[in-house]
């Protein structure tokens, strides 16, 4: 018989079952004597009729079914038969009709068990419990009692490793296998491995494990163990690191994978579990451990998991290479990792970033991280998004590229905002000459003050819009006397009489 075997379920229970024959010879005499054993209304004549039973078969029957505790005893009396004892003994629905049959059977054990089994303590029983040496006897307490001081009691006469290996597997109560398991006999690492794996209760399964010495029992548990709790306690007691690696290899549990993957350190295993887990989850752990930064780059290259390509990305320090993936990652929240992480802070690294990006949430805060003038020019000039060209106008003065950006006039309502921002009248004068446009040209004009050249252009240009403008700026009446009187556009007469009424 293999060391298991023992516990494998065994559905034919010790029963033996009596049939009394279907047209059984019993004598009307013993049936009315039957009868009014349980039926009569007088307890006195009910017990005189039990006592007048002759038939083994009635007395049986009676023993295993009759309420009254009285009757059924003085009937189980009548039994002699050892097959019929053994019968009540196994079969009876009352302990103390089985308790009589056992002894009557000789096994004193048996019959001491029973009651045990079914009393409540008392100094009565305790006498009685304390004469049980035999082993089998007292697991079958410790197992079926319904008192649980008897049950506990139990457990602590019982030695025998064999006895121990069967009521742990056989007790409902949690504390008695338990108990079980702590006895100094319990030692067989087979039967501690098979408690561990099959027992629902945590503190069993740990009381198992903390005497499970062998590495590779634990890490068999550990394999398909549900308890997080359980695992911990189990990773912490193996040392080998072959076998740790074999179970974050090996076990099918993601959370079996993901618990040893915080308790490791070689980052070469790391990596093969970073790169190749089926879990996302497990490879982002992976990867929060992992200083490598080719080996980063990897995990990006390869990963499809953008939350997992996140937590790469926040463990790299390289500038260069986060300069790259915020400009070239194909996924904005990626992207937007790269460009927060602390590790860049070049302006360098901002201004190459908002010049190369085609991506217009990440030039701009890109440009959040600049401050020097010179890189605005050089975002300004080269910048892939117009977008992001334009918004360096706010942080550029110099007055060579604000006039180089009115006479590209690339986008007029770009170069207006560039010539608001010119104060040299010789520089707006020279724009103007250029007559780049009508709204440039009036724009110009509307910011010159020398009224020498206003009285000019009030004169001579040949758009009525910059004659208006003109005539806003200028302050001789005489001069207005003369537009409100000569000019041909209304519009430019009206300007002109309204000045000159101020």
């Amino acid at each position: 018989m293999g060391l298991f075997d023992r516990f494998k379920k065994n559905d034919k229970k010790e029963k033996k079952e009596i049939k009394i024959p279907e047209n059984p010879e019993i004598d009307e005499d013993q049936l009315l004597l039957k009868k009014i054993a349980t039926t009569d209304k007088d307890r006195y004549k009910r017990a005189e009729a039990a006592d007048k039973i002759t038939n083994q078969f009635v007395a049986l029957d009676m023993s295993k079914t009759v309420k009254d505790r009285a009757i059924r005893l003085i009937a189980i009396n009548k039994v002699k038969d050892e097959d019929l004892l053994r019968d009540a003994a196994l079969n009876s629905q009352f302990f103390d009709v089985r308790s009589f049959a056992w002894e009557r059977l000789g096994e004193n054990n048996k019959s001491i068990a029973e009651i045990v089994i079914n009393t409540k303590k008392n100094p009565h029983v305790d006498d009685i419990f304390n004469k049980v040496v035999d082993e089998e006897t007292l697991k079958w307490i410790a197992i079926e009692a319904d008192d649980k001081r008897y049950r506990t009691q139990a457990i602590e006469k019982i030695d025998s490793a064999d006895i121990l290996y069967d009521l742990v597997f056989e007790s409902k109560d949690k504390s008695i296998r338990r108990a079980a398991v702590l006895k100094d006999s319990f030692v067989s690492e087979d039967v501690l491995k098979k408690v561990a794996i099959e027992d629902k209760d945590e503190d069993v399964k740990k009381a198992a494990i903390n005497k499970i010495k062998n590495e590779d029992n634990l890490a068999q548990i550990a394999q398909n163990e549900d308890n997080a709790k359980i695992r911990s306690l189990i990773f912490d007691k193996i040392t080998d690191p072959e076998i740790l690696k074999s179970i974050v290899l090996n076990s099918q549990k993601s959370d079996v994978r993901l618990d040893l993957v915080s308790k490791l350190d070689d980052e070469e295993l790391l990596s093969q579990i970073a790169c190749n887990d089926s879990d996302k989850i497990v490879r982002s752990e992976a990867v929060k451990k992992i200083k490598d930064e080719s080996v980063l780059e990897d995990i990006l290259s390869s990963e499809e998991d953008r939350f997992v390509r996140q937590i790469a990305v926040n463990n790299i320090t390289n500038p260069q290479l986060l300069t790259k993936i915020a400009i070239e990652d194909e996924d904005q929240f990626v992207r937007n990792h790269a460009i927060s992480n602390p590790a860049l802070v070049d302006e360098k690294d901002f201004e190459y970033i908002a010049i190369n990006s085609t991506d217009e949430e990440i030039a701009k805060e890109a440009l959040t991280h600049i401050s020097s003038e010179k890189s605005f020019i050089e975002i300004l000039k080269n910048a892939k998004l117009s977008v992001i060209r334009k918004s360096t106008l706010d942080n550029i003065s110099d007055l060579e590229t604000l006039i180089r950006i009115v006479l590209a006039n690339e986008d007029e309502e770009f170069s207006l905002k560039a010539l608001n921002k010119i104060k040299v009248e010789k520089c707006l004068m020279k724009i103007y000459e250029q007559g780049i446009s009508e709204n440039i040209s009036v724009r110009a004009i509307s910011l010159i003050k020398d009224q020498n050249y206003l009285v000019d252009v009030v004169k001579n240009d040949d758009s009525w819009r910059v004659r208006e403008a003109a005539a806003k700026k200028i302050i001789s009446k005489k001069v207005l006397r003369e537009v409100s009187n000569n000019d041909e556009n209304e519009y430019v007469r009206n300007v002109a009489k309204k000045r000159m009424n101020l």
